[in-house]
């Protein structure tokens, strides 16, 4: 029976939905909190920067400071730094991934000074069109390496969903036949991120989190305890019947269930 001291959760299906804060998400919080247990935001919303993220939170009455975020485009960021340092990088995204990669001290280029860069790193650009796609493919095919922030499908938002940054990143996969290094969740990368966050020894974290394939491989490579809860991409069946790389040690309809469920382990423990 695991001593929970840390959680590292998703935002998007998991906390809120768009800009809107799934209910009763804040108290949840704030109980969590007065018990000690440490959280943590990993998002693989990439197009915002750090200080965005923790706004948007703070906005949507979830308490969150800087040290408290982690995107995707921190973490492609910190593995571009780590796998090609000094190398110029094309950075196709937004102003999240722009300012992720400026602050690990990496030298950016324009689009017109494409064919200098050796890494192309790529995120959800708002902007993605024929002469970006072009671009980006002439560069790769000129030998730049592959990294981008990760591949969501989709996200959901309060009246449905929007594409996310897979759809683009496979264009640019399909049209060079490369494929990308992909950093954000659920690579092992991400959950070296998550822990750091966290500050706490895997066998006393958790991750909970919407998606399968994403926030639940990440925990479970990570050594976290892994809750799926219902309120996004995830149905209880889908969960259920998951190979075992994808299955959820925990299921719950929604995060507000969390702490009862840890007032049961409490009086379990205790009996």
């Amino acid at each position: 029976m695991r001593s929970i001291k840390g959680i590292v959760f998703d935002v998007d299906g998991c906390l809120a939905r768009g800009k809107h804060v799934i209910p009763g998400v804040p108290e949840t919080l704030a109980d969590l909190r007065a018990r000690g247990i440490r959280c943590a935001f990993m998002t693989n919303e990439n197009m915002s920067t750090r200080a965005q993220v923790v706004d948007k939170l703070n906005g949507m009455g979830i308490p969150a400071r800087t040290e408290d975020v982690i995107s995707s485009a921190i973490v492609a960021a910190e593995v571009t730094r780590t796998l090609h340092p000094g190398k110029k990088v094309l950075a196709v995204g937004a102003a999240g991934l722009v300012e992720a990669l400026q602050l690990c001290g990496m030298t950016l280029v324009e689009a017109d000074h494409a064919s200098e860069a050796k890494v192309v790193v790529m995120g959800k650009d708002p902007n993605f069109n024929m002469q970006t796609l072009e671009v980006v493919c002439q560069t790769i095919w000129n030998g730049a390496d592959f990294i981008v922030t990760n591949m969501d499908p989709k996200v959901p938002t309060a009246t449905g969903f929007i594409p996310a940054t897979g759809p683009m990143i496979k264009a640019v996969a399909y049209a060079t036949g490369k494929e990308p290094l992909v950093t954000g969740k659920p690579s092992r990368w991400a959950g070296e991120m998550a822990m750091k966050a966290l500050g706490v020894a895997p066998e006393h974290g958790a991750v909970v989190g919407d998606q399968l394939e994403q926030d639940i491989r990440m925990g479970k490579e990570a050594g976290l305890f892994t809750i799926a809860v219902l309120t996004g991409a995830t149905t209880a069946e889908a969960a259920a019947h998951a190979p075992e790389a994808l299955r959820p040690d925990l299921v719950l309809p929604d995060v507000n269930h969390l702490p009862q469920w840890l007032d049961g382990q409490l009086a379990a423990s205790r009996g």
